[in-house]
């Protein structure tokens, strides 16, 4: 009966921390992006969380109408999409915070080009 009891109980802690491992970034969400002297601009992101780690969904904004693709793992993500305006592929890359939001860093062929700052429509 103790076997039991322990197994249940192992079982029911197990399900719990999968629950948790990874947080859910999908959804709309509304972006405000700061890209230093190239000036602010605001995007929408549609991010759907695919098995694997992996983030399928569109980017709409200045530097492009776009799909996007990428990668989470826990709180972090990180997403590209290719702009035909720019001629370069753009990575976001966050992370999500225990309020919901989400911030992180812009990076265009290596390097970090601005931030972001993010929450989810509703």
């Amino acid at each position: 009966m103790k076997i039991v009891i322990r197994n249940a109980l192992l079982l029911l802690v197990t399900a719990v921390f999968a629950q948790f491992a990874s947080a859910d970034v999908s959804g709309n969400w509304a972006f405000d992006v700061s890209l230093g002297d190239a000036g602010n601009g605001n995007a929408e992101i549609t991010m759907t969380q695919e098995a694997e780690g992996k983030i399928s969904g569109s980017y709409s904004g200045q530097l492009a109408n776009a799909p996007i693709t990428g990668t989470y793992e826990g709180d972090n993500f990180e997403f590209a999409f290719s702009s035909d305006a720019l001629g370069v592929d753009i990575t976001y890359r966050g992370e999500l915070e225990d309020d919901g939001t989400v911030k992180g860093s812009v990076i265009v062929q290596g390097q970090s080009m601005g931030t972001f700052t993010g929450k989810k429509n509703m």
